[in-house]
């Protein structure tokens, strides 16, 4: 962790002094506690704004049932059912 100085307006350290007593915690703990859910906040919005997402979908693959969820057992089965089993009676 790094130590960090900062100047709170007097309400937001009266809050920040009630909330950490009501929750049983530090006013530090609490305010890493808030600064994480307001940077994932952030990211998630900034994620969810990214032009690329506007793609997803546009696209269709052919119908052969194939789909992201079936995907490894059907590549699987195929890889095992090309396998060459030695035969027990092959001369």
């Amino acid at each position: 962790m790094k130590r960090a100085q900062i100047i709170l307006e007097t309400w937001q350290h009266e809050w920040l002094a009630q909330e950490a007593a009501r929750t049983d915690t530090s006013i530090s703990a609490l305010l890493r506690q808030l600064l994480t859910e307001s940077i994932e906040r952030r990211q998630a919005q900034d994620i969810a704004d990214d032009p690329l997402w506007g793609i997803i979908g546009l696209g269709e693959g052919p119908r052969d049932g194939i789909t992201s969820e079936n995907l490894d057992r059907v590549i699987y089965t195929i890889q095992w059912e090309r396998q060459s089993l030695p035969r027990v009676a092959e001369p």
